[in-house]
Order: structure tokens, then C-alpha cells, then sequence
């Protein structure tokens, strides 16, 4: 994970575009957001808004309201070229085609093209930070599409049973890879951070598994579901091979990895290409920040409005700067990095007379407390929604008190049930 460096002044600059967003929400969760057409709807329900709110000054924009149309509405999808345009990635994660997957394809490239051109656009900011951290981890650079099918690209993204960020992170899953989530900050949000929290997850599971598939299985239902899979596979190692013994949500995100991998990579040869517009690049740099400054005085400062500084920091979750004995790495726009650092005298002295009052910093728990509990043992024909109807509460809350990423159950197994 990212440490603090020397208190020397540094500027990392970054090339990236701006981003100004509020939350947004989302669902992620194997069932809530499975990835097929249910997971689809749910991200297009959002997906517009993080568009005009998130990146309304991209270089690139959507192609207008004319989309590409295909006769029958299907795509010409040929095994001949899907194979040939694969061989040109030259992945390190085969692009494997099958009838589900080209389904998939085809449903992204027509009835979610107008999405699609939206994460092609988003994406422009996000890969290049992504590219550039899965080098360090020698990961493969289609992991980046993980995060379009995990969150849309929404580092806002919530999902009902709590996971968080680019890479949806469970609160407990980010803590055992350093990622803090306290009254100040939620660093599931922070880019860097996640992206490399979600690195040294993926690197773990490819050392169990050595298979980049069973790794994304994984990732969606963890490595418990994909080892029950392949014991009751009869110790088979391939995705396709213990498919059939695998959660049902699970058996659809590999296919929809491929598919997005696919249609991210290759939608200008069926003509969806989005639109080039002339729009200046900004660049935002990390600067040390004092965590005793004055977040109000640092915007007067800079002339920054107080969401907008949040935007080019996702991870904080108040318009205040965490109040520790460390430096807290501000990412700001170039210009008004210079400022900061002309004007850091001002700030400090500025923040002196704020009465500000910013609370210790306190971790936020990973238990959910709750008056009343109960146990409940999960029996032959039980469903997660069957139970929430027994006990008159959401899907979202059993998975969340029980720590699931999935709707699977089984028979036997304790299930918490708050009220």
C-alpha cells in the first residue's frame, strides 16, 4: 500500500482529467448486481449521471444520440474474428468465446451501447492510473475491466451489503489490506490505494489458483465457493470445468469479464466509437498537506469550492482534513498546487484563527451492533430471499450481518438474523 513519504515538499504530478462528483449509489453484490442483464440495469441506472456529474470535463464525450444500429439488432459477430482480434491483444488472460459470451457481447454493443460509450469515456481517466500500478504488480492489464463490471467506474459506488469503491471492497476484506476506513476517511474510495489493495488480492488468489479465470471467479465469490466448485468438480483447475458447481452469479461474471474485455477493446471495429471534442487536460498533482490546515481555509485559499476539493478526493468522507499527527496527500489541479505551496504560510497562519473543531480520529467498526439477534440454521430449499421473507428484512441485511458476497447458502450454515 501507498506510505507516507519524507515531510520534503514533493509534487507527483499526474496526467488525468477533472473530476467533480457527489456519491452516487450503487449496488455490487452477486445477487443485487449479478453481471447479467439484471447487473446491467442497475449499473445503467446511474451510469448517465456519473457521467454529466463525474467527468463533465473529459477530453472525450459520448457519441450523440444516433447510436449504431444493427440489423435485427445483432452484432456481426464472427468466431473468425472474435478469435483474430484476440490474437492482436495478445492477452495474458485468453479472450475464451461461447455462445453466452457472445450473447453478452452483443447486449453491451446494442440495447447498452450508450453506456458502453460512457465507461469508454470515464475510462480515460482511470486505466492510466490502473495501468500503471498493475505494472508494479506485474498484473495483467485487462484486470482493469474488473472495475466496469465491479462499479462502473464509480470510486462512489455502495453497494447494499457495504462494499465500497472502484473495486467494491468489504469493509473487513479493505482493513486486512490496509485500506482505512475511519470518521475522516474511506480509503476503499481512494483510486491508488484500492487499485492496489485490489492487486495484492488478485496476486494471492493467482498464487492459489494459477488460472486468471478462477481468480475473477473468486473475486465475485470468494475463494471458498471456488474451492467447494472444485472439490465437487472432482478436482478439475479450470473455470469451465467447475462452472456447474460454482454460485450461479459467479457462473455469469467470468463470461461478462470477457465480454466487457472484449468490447472495450475492440467496439471501433463495429463503429461504436465515442466522440472526440477539444477539451484542456488538467493535471492533478499529491501535495503534503499539514493536517492541522483548515480545510475551509485551504479553499478560500485556493479559491476551490468545498465539494470540489472533495471531488479530486474521493476518499474523504467530510469536508475537513483528517485530523492526525501525519501529512495528508491532498490532490489538487497543477495551478492550484503552485498556489498552495505560494500561499502555505497563509494557510497556516489562516488555520490558526479557524475555529474548526475536528473530532480524534476513530475507526469505524466492522461489527454491525444490533438490539436483538438471532441465529438461524439454514435448511434443504432455503434461499437467502426466502429468509429475509421469514423474518421480514432485506437480502441486503442478511448478507451484510453475515458477511456474504453472494446469495449462497447452504444447508447447515448459521445465518444472523438482526432485528
Amino acid at each position: 500500500m501507498h506510505s507516507y513519504m519524507s515531510r520534503s515538499r514533493y509534487i507527483l504530478l499526474i496526467t488525468v482529467f477533472l473530476v467533480y462528483s457527489k456519491s452516487l449509489l450503487a449496488v455490487k453484490d452477486s445477487s443485487d448486481l449479478v453481471v447479467d442483464f439484471e447487473r446491467i440495469t442497475q449499473i445503467e441506472h446511474m451510469s448517465h449521471l456519473l457521467y454529466q456529474k463525474l467527468h463533465p470535463t473529459h477530453c472525450t464525450i459520448p457519441g450523440n444520440a444516433e447510436e449504431v444500429s444493427f440489423e435485427n439488432n445483432q452484432m456481426p459477430l464472427q468466431e473468425e474474428d472474435l478469435i483474430n482480434h484476440s490474437r492482436v491483444l495478445e492477452s495474458e488472460i485468453p479472450l475464451q468465446f461461447n455462445e453466452e459470451v457472445k450473447t453478452l457481447i452483443n447486449y453491451f454493443g446494442t440495447s447498452w451501447q450508450s453506456k458502453l460509450k460512457e465507461m469508454l469515456v470515464v475510462s480515460n481517466y482511470y486505466f492510466p492510473i490502473y495501468e500503471e500500478i498493475f505494472d508494479r504488480y506485474n498484473m495483467p492489464l485487462e484486470i482493469k475491466y474488473l472495475s466496469v463490471i465491479e462499479s462502473a467506474l464509480n470510486p462512489y459506488a455502495v453497494s447494499g451489503s457495504g462494499a465500497a469503491g472502484l473495486w467494491q471492497f468489504m469493509h473487513a476484506t479493505g482493513k486486512i489490506f490496509d485500506l482505512k476506513v475511519n470518521n475522516y476517511v474511506d480509503e476503499r474510495r481512494n483510486i491508488e490505494k484500492s487499485t492496489e489493495a485490489a492487486c495484492q488480492y488478485l496476486q494471492r488468489m493467482y498464487k492459489t489458483y494459477g488460472d486468471w479465470f478462477l481468480v475473477i471467479a473468486s473475486y465475485n465469490c470468494g475463494p471458498g465457493n471456488v474451492n467447494k466448485a472444485i472439490a465437487r468438480s472432482g478436482g478439475k483447475k479450470t473455470f469451465w470445468e467447475i462452472k456447474p458447481w460454482l454460485p450461479k452469479e459467479t457462473q455469469r461474471y467470468v463470461p461478462a469479464f470477457i465480454a466487457m474485455s472484449y468490447v472495450m477493446n475492440f467496439h471501433d471495429k463495429y463503429g461504436i466509437t465515442p466522440i472526440v471534442s477539444e477539451v484542456t487536460q488538467q493535471r492533478l498533482v499529491k501535495v503534503e498537506c499539514n493536517t492541522k490546515y483548515s480545510y475551509k481555509v485551504i479553499c478560500s485559499t485556493l479559491e476551490l469550492d468545498e465539494n470540489q476539493l472533495k471531488s479530486y478526493n474521493p476518499e474523504l468522507k467530510k469536508s475537513l482534513i483528517p485530523n492526525t499527527n501525519d501529512y495528508f496527500h491532498l490532490k489538487l489541479p497543477y495551478e492550484k498546487a503552485m498556489l498552495f505551496y505560494q500561499h502555505e504560510d497563509l494557510i497556516e497562519q489562516n488555520s490558526q484563527n479557524e475555529t474548526e473543531y475536528r473530532q480524534p480520529v476513530v475507526e469505524t467498526s466492522v461489527n454491525l451492533k444490533s438490539s436483538k439477534t438471532r441465529t438461524y440454521k439454514v435448511k434443504r430449499g432455503d434461499s437467502v430471499a426466502l429468509i429475509a421473507q421469514k423474518y421480514n428484512v432485506k437480502t441486503w441485511q442478511i448478507r451484510s450481518w453475515n458477511g456474504l458476497k453472494s446469495n449462497y447458502i447452504y444447508p447447515g450454515q448459521k445465518i444472523v438474523i438482526r432485528k
